[in-house]
């Protein structure tokens, strides 16, 4: 007779049903045949905590993230970021005596993160120091600048209309682009001698509830010197700059120390953008073991429920992704990931739960020495976007058998 067995911090003993065909054999059983049991009073399967993550590897990231947000139980959390910029064309001509009329930078944005109203201020900075595309940079590896320095923007605008070619654009300051026409042809004539003399910029914001997501690559994104020279007489020329390509680029948050989250004890937290993840250690595998004695297990899951009331403001992860410690402290994806795919492993926010199949990961648990007992809940795309998501302590884990 086929069973279920479900460890529950907040299950009693009940009957319920298994309609899922993926699990081997239960779908030919009655469904009286299925039963659900609590181990609550038998032993804890398994405690939680929220850790504060170190920083996260944000070169060459897919968009850049700029702004801020004051969350009551998070904090402050910044993100703005360095980039270069890069000529669109080798060997530029400026003619005698260039002179900028204006300069523009404009980004797409692909979407936001709490709302468009409160993004207040924004600085650009030119950078000191060389960034390189083909080098490892982290959220930490510089720290963001402080709002009030030397700053070239004169204004920026954010359209409200995201589903018309949304855009941040800035004008910047003529002082900006002189600098670059100063650099001459032979500053100009390739992005290897203007990078030797214009290392890139740095963008920063305020704002308390705001996160842009920039699109470098976006069709709205470029940065536009117009200028005249004594052959153009009043006619404007235009020097042209991509922000993406072969741009390096870094994102930079700001540390987040525990102190700064707001916890209560029956929650966990996950945050992107190096803010909090969730270690969970599985406890009392001697108990699980003999548990399924003479047990052939046919499928695992672990799930967690979203807080109730925690979305009012801002919305959970899309997706998160469950990893082992092993025995050196690095993070491994777990098996049932690499070899069954994303598909089959899950974790993506389906009626405010995630739910894991960790079947080849507690096989081995149980029967390989060498795996550690430790797993973390982390943000998919954490370096990309701003989400922030509180879950239940009361994990629930879910062991389909058979009897041998």
């Amino acid at each position: 007779m086929n069973r279920i067995i479900s460890l529950s911090l907040i299950m009693g003993l009940i009957a319920a049903s298994c309609t899922d065909p993926n699990t081997i054999g239960l779908e030919v059983q009655p469904t009286s045949d299925n039963i659900i049991i609590s181990e609550t009073s038998s032993f804890n399967w398994q405690t939680t905590q929220t850790d504060s993550e170190d920083s996260l590897r944000t070169d060459e990231a897919l968009n850049l993230i700029l702004g801020g947000i004051d969350d009551s139980q998070f904090g402050l959390n910044n993100a703005g970021f360095y980039t270069q910029i890069l000529l669109t064309e080798n060997n530029t001509d400026l003619g005698t005596n260039p002179i900028v009329d204006s300069i523009v930078m404009s980004y797409t944005y692909s979407g936001y993160y709490g709302d468009l109203e409160n993004f207040t201020s924004l600085d650009v900075l030119i950078l000191q120091e060389d960034i390189y595309k083909d080098s490892v940079y982290y959220s930490n590896s510089y720290q963001i600048s402080s709002l009030g320095g030397m700053s070239y923007v004169e204004s920026f605008s954010v359209s409200e209309d995201a589903s018309e070619s949304p855009s941040l654009t800035i004008r910047l300051s003529d002082s900006f682009g002189q600098e670059i026409l100063d650099l001459q042809n032979e500053g100009l004539k390739d992005n290897e001698a203007f990078l030797e003399n214009f290392k890139g910029i740095s963008v920063i914001a305020s704002a308390q509830n705001t996160m842009l997501y920039l699109n470098p690559t976006g069709s709205n994104s470029f940065l536009k010197i117009y200028y005249h020279n004594e052959q153009s007489g009043s006619d404007t020329i235009s020097l042209d700059f991509e922000l993406g390509g072969d741009a390096a680029r870094i994102n930079l948050f700001n540390h987040k120390p525990l102190v700064n989250l707001n916890q209560e004890e029956d929650k966990v937290y996950i945050q992107s953008m190096a803010g909090y993840k969730t270690r969970i250690s599985i406890n009392n595998t001697d108990s699980l073991k003999s548990m399924l004695e003479g047990k052939s297990i046919n499928k695992v899951t672990m799930s967690f429920d979203v807080n109730e009331g925690s979305q009012a403001e801002y919305t959970a992860h899309d997706k998160l992704f469950l990893v082992r410690v092993n025995e050196e402290g690095n993070n491994i994806f777990l098996t049932d990931f690499t070899i069954e795919g994303e598909t089959h492993f899950g974790g993506r926010l389906e009626d405010d739960k995630y739910e894991f199949n960790i079947t080849r990961y507690f096989y081995q648990l149980l029967n390989n020495d060498i795996y550690t007992n430790d797993l973390y809940l982390l943000p998919a795309g954490a370096a990309v976007n701003a989400n922030r998501t509180i879950l239940n302590k009361d994990i629930k884990l879910t062991i389909h058998y058979s009897e041998l």
